[in-house]
């Protein structure tokens, strides 16, 4: 009894490090002196995303976060959620990388209570507020041809490395290896 409470307690660090208070529906990003505890669960990873690569989704078959790439800078975002589980919480921010801007922001089958908007404590990025039931909400936008981007993702107030999908190398990627993660476009 006493080695399955011992092997226990490290797991529970590990699932409090991975969660966040999202009362007051902000969340922090690398900042060096953040009045919450920063999201960040795992050493941030990067994995390729490959361009013109479209996943299919069936918008009530399970929840995920699905990112694509488009030749050219044109990357979308969408969110779905399994029925059967009630609508799926879902908090999003999208950051440019080293330097670059995101732009021609535009949201994709929001409904009154969802918001796509520019986050505060990080100018230039990007937040998407979705409470998604048998549909997909999301949102696209524009960055510079091949510059990466750094999605960070809660599904219920959680870290959801576990669903993230995007295509790399030729293949589904299902899950991440750390959140946030960086997507970089390969060569167009």
């Amino acid at each position: 009894m006493r080695s399955a409470l011992a092997l226990s307690i490290p797991f529970l660090f590990l699932a409090a490090a991975c969660t966040y208070d999202n009362g007051d529906a902000r969340r922090i990003i690398n900042d060096p002196n953040p009045p919450d505890a920063a999201v960040e669960c795992g050493t941030i990873a990067s994995s390729t995303i490959d361009v013109d690569r479209q996943i299919d989704i069936d918008p009530a078959g399970g929840a995920g976060m699905f990112v694509e790439y488009a030749a050219g800078g044109h990357w979308h975002v969408r969110t779905s959620c399994d029925t059967g589980r009630g609508p799926c919480a879902w908090d999003i921010l999208v950051s440019p990388d080293n330097g670059h801007v995101l732009s021609n922001l535009n949201p994709e089958a929001l409904e009154s209570n969802d918001s796509l908007h520019e986050y505060a404590s990080s100018p230039g990025s990007w937040q998407l507020n979705a409470y998604t039931t048998s549909d997909l909400d999301g949102f696209t936008f524009d960055t510079d041809p091949g510059a990466a981007v750094q999605v960070d993702a809660l599904l219920d107030g959680v870290c959801a490395v576990g669903y993230f999908y995007w295509v790399g190398d030729g293949a589904l990627h299902s899950g991440s290896p750390s959140n946030p993660l960086t997507l970089v476009p390969a060569p167009e």
